[in-house]
């Protein structure tokens, strides 16, 4: 049975999950964009309940909105990041190959 007691890394692989998040990240925006015009809440009435539950409501899906912003931010700084590492030990890799 084979022992490693170094880094294993599938460039591949990796390039692949990169992606992955790459289409999330996207997805994700598409999603919150189709389905603003949906999330945004018009007060049925001029009366203080309606105009009220129509502020409360479009404050959360401004909240929502802007931390799916931030997590889309993530998923892409950490596609980022794992494709630049990927990239150095691919290069590293090439460079000790005999």
């Amino acid at each position: 049975m084979p022992t490693t007691t170094g880094l294993s890394l599938q460039p591949d692989e990796v390039a692949d999950a990169t992606k992955q998040l790459e289409a999330l990240a996207a997805r994700i925006e598409h999603v919150m964009r189709a389905e603003a015009p949906a999330l945004t809440v018009t007060a049925p009435g001029r009366d203080e309940v309606s105009q009220r539950v129509a502020t409360t409501l479009n404050e959360v899906h401004s909240d929502f909105s802007t931390s799916a912003d931030a997590g889309v931010g993530q998923l892409r700084g950490a596609a980022l990041t794992l494709r630049a590492h990927n990239d150095r030990v691919v290069d590293a890799d090439q460079d000790t190959v005999v």
